[in-house]
């Protein structure tokens, strides 16, 4: 059961230096990445939003609120980003992701929404680290992360000592998304050539499975079929 109801943001303002593109305009079949991660968010949450300085580059998004940074600095940041989209989300909570993470664990998420019990923030952990941008945040965050950018001390897990932090185990993780593919994130030519060989290999999985679901249907049917004849 939700006790919370959360917004969904999408981190969309980095600068993709070391794949020279722009990572979420990057395609995975049909789709560019942004799109995937989207569509995701919006069957999970009630509201998206899209941290950006460019939304015109986002064109093909529907559904979408964009905002912009709500500090303006040289620097290029997550914890702008986070900030800026706790604090125009409709709801106490927000679910944060970056643009390029296109297999989203859908379980996970939900699992990690549904077991909020007021603290001001769930975060991932994978051995020691945290997962900071695969993660759940309140508004009752903003105070301290506005303090943090004033001193220009940019690092997300710095303000973690000053709220309430409930981690989720990498146990907890790994039952939901065994191949902890929920994870896998695009900044280099070599991974964005392992997500299209992934997202194919998935395809082709997807496709098998629904052949055979449509063959045992037929079965079934026919099988329905002769038993009312007979």
């Amino acid at each position: 059961m939700v006790k919370y109801k959360v917004s969904a943001v999408v981190l969309a303002g980095g600068s993709s230096t070391r794949m020279g593109r722009n990572k979420a305009l990057l395609k995975l079949g049909d789709k560019r990445m942004v799109q995937m991660i989207v569509e995701t968010l919006q069957d999970l949450f009630d509201e998206v939003l899209l941290v950006t300085r460019t939304p015109s580059t986002f064109h093909m998004l529907d559904d979408v609120r964009f905002v912009m940074d709500a500090i303006d600095t040289p620097e290029k940041n997550s914890l702008i980003g986070l900030y800026s989209g706790l604090l125009e989300a409709k709801n106490e909570y927000i679910f944060i992701v970056p643009c390029d993470m296109p297999f989203l664990n859908r379980k996970l998420i939900q699992h990690m929404v549904e077991t909020l019990d007021g603290e001001d923030a769930k975060v991932p952990m994978i051995g020691s680290h945290f997962e900071p941008l695969h993660a759940l945040y309140r508004k009752t965050c903003l105070p301290f992360i506005e303090s943090q950018i004033k001193n220009k001390h940019y690092k997300i897990a710095d303000f973690y000592d000053h709220v309430l932090v409930r981690p989720v185990c990498e146990t907890e993780i790994r039952r939901l998304d065994p191949g902890m593919n929920g994870f896998i994130n695009i900044n280099t030519e070599a991974e964005y050539e392992k997500a299209k060989a992934k997202w194919l290999l998935d395809r082709s999985v997807k496709t098998k499975n629904a052949t055979k679901e449509g063959r045992s249907e037929h079965f079934n049917e026919t099988r329905r079929s002769n038993d009312i004849l007979q």
